[in-house]
């Protein structure tokens, strides 16, 4: 019985990363629209724009709304996968004497047969936004009911969707080879290059199916 392990496990990660700056702390989305006059928002603007560029102003512009006011946000989540890449093993494995095969005497023609039986697991992590800064008392509820309500269920649901990769299958194979060296050799090159193809096709079907949800554009309405 042989039991081996993907060599390169996959890490997906669906949504914008996250970095880390050293130095003065930048001021976050929600305090520079939400708080602060027009000439603190502006300055807040060309530090975001010399640190991150034009692209990432365009898009915080196109969350925010309302020119300081925020009538309205959208608020988003990231909901990341960290497949293990899969464990196998050869159950039933058999070797017999076989025809069919060009080989030497003293390499005779012979198969190899079994079943490789693998099993996958991902786990799944879900980082939540938490509620911005200067909102009033009514616009905190109606952010955090959407968390609840609204956002907490769509990450669910892209969690649900990538645990798709979860599972343990059986297929079963046969090999023929010269000789018993070659065929040993030749069987564990195919269950390999099986496993693998399994682990790459079930973890590309499981980020499919979560990134068919998305976009995710719901706002939040603060107009309270």
């Amino acid at each position: 019985m042989h039991a081996f392990r993907s060599a390169a496990p996959r890490t997906r990660a669906r949504g914008r990363g996250s970095g880390t700056t050293k130095g003065k702390r930048r001021t976050a989305p929600a305090e520079l629209l939400l708080g602060g006059d027009g000439g603190s928002r502006a300055a807040g603007f060309l530090d975001l724009q010399q640190t991150y560029g034009n692209r990432a102003v365009s898009l915080l512009m196109k969350t925010y709304d309302g020119n300081g006011n925020a009538p309205n946000i959208s608020l988003h989540g990231q909901t990341t996968p960290s497949y293990d890449g899969g464990t196998s093993k050869i159950l039933n494995p058999q070797v017999k004497r076989a025809k069919g095969c060009d080989c030497a005497v003293e390499d005779p023609c012979m198969t190899g047969t079994g079943t490789l039986q693998g099993t996958y697991k991902v786990d799944v992590t879900i980082v939540m936004p938490g509620v911005p800064g200067g909102l009033t008392a009514c616009q905190e509820r109606r952010v955090r009911a959407f968390l609840r309500d609204v956002l907490g269920p769509h990450e669910q649901d892209h969690a649900r969707r990538l645990r798709s990769y979860d599972g343990t299958t059986r297929r079963p194979f046969t090999i023929k080879a010269c000789g018993r060296q070659q065929l040993d050799m030749d069987v564990l090159s195919k269950v390999q290059q099986m496993h693998d193809d399994e682990h790459n096709q079930r973890a590309t079907d499981a980020d499919t199916k979560s990134a068919a949800i998305d976009p995710f554009n719901k706002k939040i309405d603060l107009k309270c």
